[in-house]
């Protein structure tokens, strides 16, 4: 550990995996262990991912004693044709039950996540899925483009044919419905992914796409501490230390305020650079490329901050190459 890490935790994730895999007296452990090691006592969040087979009185009972305030629930689809294609235990019945009890007992900020783009999902079956999310009385959705995952069921279906991907315009329609219908229900996409209710924006999720540090812990878990950087092995049984890489100081200050530009809040160009003595004068370049990107209407200036428009985040990572290279 470096001493950049020290100082005021504001959030708490746990989720990234399977975490009610640890159990009702796993997890408040695991909580402890936390406790004794960093500062909580001022945590503003406290975000714990279940599987909805995990959702039972007992599990949320220990969330709320060891200080969880936010729960996600993995969904993925609310067909169960389309959840046993992709090698999903669950059933849509259980994903219902499991949002009604989170909800039932105490939380009341409860997110789930879906993914746009699956195969054989018809436009009708993905704006159900979508009606049926909003019928939740949910606070949180993420709503994610597919990524198939080496390894996986869905992954040996797509290479053995038994399944054909959606192709670029199938994934982006799916998308664009899902900000229609949710932003048309007072969702707000703050995020290219993530969408929410006012006052419900996930304080982890800002965290880091604003270029806070973060500290990962577990397998394959990522880590930013100063100008430092790190991802842990991916498995237990691998060596430690982990190597580590500094970054110079522009490098650094770059991925820092780059990022912000996926957020709806946008960000403000000279300003941003004023953050950062390496960045000096750079502020006014950007604003210069992005006055050239609003013209192919990827970008869209409010006030001092620019932010992506729909077509912007169809590309974002183009934008961000043109805008910081």
């Amino acid at each position: 550990m470096f001493p950049e890490t020290a100082g005021h935790i504001r959030t708490v994730y746990i989720g990234g995996g399977s975490p009610d895999t640890l159990g009702a007296e796993g997890l408040p452990r695991l909580a402890a262990i936390l406790n004794a090691q960093f500062p909580l006592g001022e945590v503003e969040e406290w975000t714990v991912e279940l599987n909805p087979s995990g959702v039972t009185p007992e599990m949320l009972d220990a969330l709320l004693r060891m200080g969880a305030t936010r729960v996600s629930v993995g969904v993925q689809s609310f067909n169960n044709d389309t959840l046993r294609r992709i090698g999903r235990r669950h059933s849509v019945q259980d994903v219902v039950h499991a949002v009604r009890r989170v909800q039932g007992l105490g939380f009341n900020n409860v997110g789930i996540d879906l993914i746009a783009g699956l195969p054989d999902v018809s436009d009708a079956e993905w704006k159900r899925t979508l009606e049926q999310a909003l019928s939740l009385g949910l606070t949180h959705l993420s709503v994610y483009a597919l990524s198939v995952e080496d390894n996986t069921p869905l992954a040996r279906q797509v290479a053995d044919g038994q399944c054909a991907l959606p192709n670029d315009a199938a994934q982006l329609d799916a998308l664009a419905r899902a900000e229609e219908m949710l932003t048309g229900a007072g969702f707000g996409r703050y995020e290219i992914s993530n969408y929410a209710l006012p006052g419900f924006a996930c304080k982890h999720n800002l965290g880091i796409w604003r270029g806070n540090d973060f500290l990962g812990l577990g397998p394959s878990a990522a880590s930013r501490a100063g100008r430092w950087r790190w991802t842990n092995p991916r498995s237990l049984d691998e060596a430690l230390p982990v190597k580590r890489e500094r970054l110079s100081a522009r490098d650094d200050a770059l991925e820092r305020v780059m990022f912000r530009l996926r957020l709806d809040e946008g960000f403000d160009p000279v300003a941003a650079a004023a953050d950062y003595p390496v960045l000096n004068g750079v502020g006014d370049e950007w604003e210069k490329r992005l006055a050239g990107l609003s013209r192919q209407g990827v970008v869209e200036r409010g006030g001092l901050r620019w932010r992506l428009t729909p077509r912007g985040r169809e590309v974002c990572d183009a934008v961000i190459r043109a805008v910081f290279a």
